[in-house]
């Protein structure tokens, strides 16, 4: 049987006009049993249809903050730089693969991300709307060693076997309201949300910190992105049954 094919959206270099995925995203998910691809743009609904038949699983990776309009907002002072095609592509990814029921993964980014797609809303800058300064959540090198607590709840705190992990932080945005449609399962002593998964049980998951730097000694984030993988094997044998 074939290994899981996995979509991994990418940030760009203006600069260098590139689609770049940080190699660690490619290893954290190979090392766990898949084969990872990353993913052009396009707004072609038929192409992304056609790009969704041959995947098993999406990672919607870190980068640059979601446009405020997108979840009805002015933008403030503090939002950082923005990518409309990013923004838009990754929309569109997201709604036509929950309506196929594909495996979702976001990780910073992908957990904003995803909020804004089912309906939540996002703190544009923690420290100037929270108060909470900026280095709590955007520490310095080294990226793989754990700077906080996150306090888990439900379905992932059974998955990783505690309720409490360690991990690392590099974002200024958070998830301000999940919306109906994600739950709340992670969140850091501060309150800022960490960790969501799909309300209605399906394969949809994303944490607001970053497993892909700490996975190759990390316990939890190995067996966070193992879980993942073997729902996207999962998905595929269905598939397969499906087409056959």
């Amino acid at each position: 049987m074939s290994i899981p094919l996995i979509g991994v959206s990418a940030s760009k270099d203006e600069e260098a006009r590139q689609l770049v995925v940080r190699e660690n995203y490619m290893t954290s998910l190979m090392r766990a049993g898949c084969m990872p691809v990353m993913l052009a743009r396009t707004q072609d609904e038929a192409a992304i249809a056609s790009l969704l038949d041959r995947l098993d699983g999406i990672l919607f990776s870190g980068g640059v903050d979601v446009e405020p309009s997108r979840y009805g907002e002015e933008t403030l002072p503090s939002c950082g730089e923005i990518d409309l095609q990013r923004d838009a592509f990754e929309l569109i990814l997201i709604r036509m693969a929950l309506s196929r029921g594909i495996p979702v993964f976001g990780i910073c980014r992908g957990i904003q991300l995803l909020a804004v797609a089912m309906g939540g809303t996002l703190y544009q800058d923690v420290e100037a709307q929270l108060g909470i300064p900026r280095i709590v959540h955007w520490q310095q090198k080294p990226y793989e060693a754990p700077t906080h607590a996150v306090r888990l709840s439900g379905k992932l705190a059974q998955l990783l076997g505690t309720d409490v992990i360690h991990t690392n932080s590099m974002h200024h945005q958070a998830v301000k309201d999940a919306g109906p449609r994600l739950i709340v399962e992670g969140r850091a002593e501060d309150g800022v949300i960490e960790a969501v998964r799909a309300a209605d049980g399906s394969d949809v998951y994303a944490v607001q910190y970053h497993p892909e730097y700490m996975s190759h000694a990390d316990e939890h984030a190995a067996r966070l992105f193992a879980f993942w993988v073997e729902r996207a094997n999962a998905y595929a044998q269905r598939k397969a049954r499906a087409d056959a």
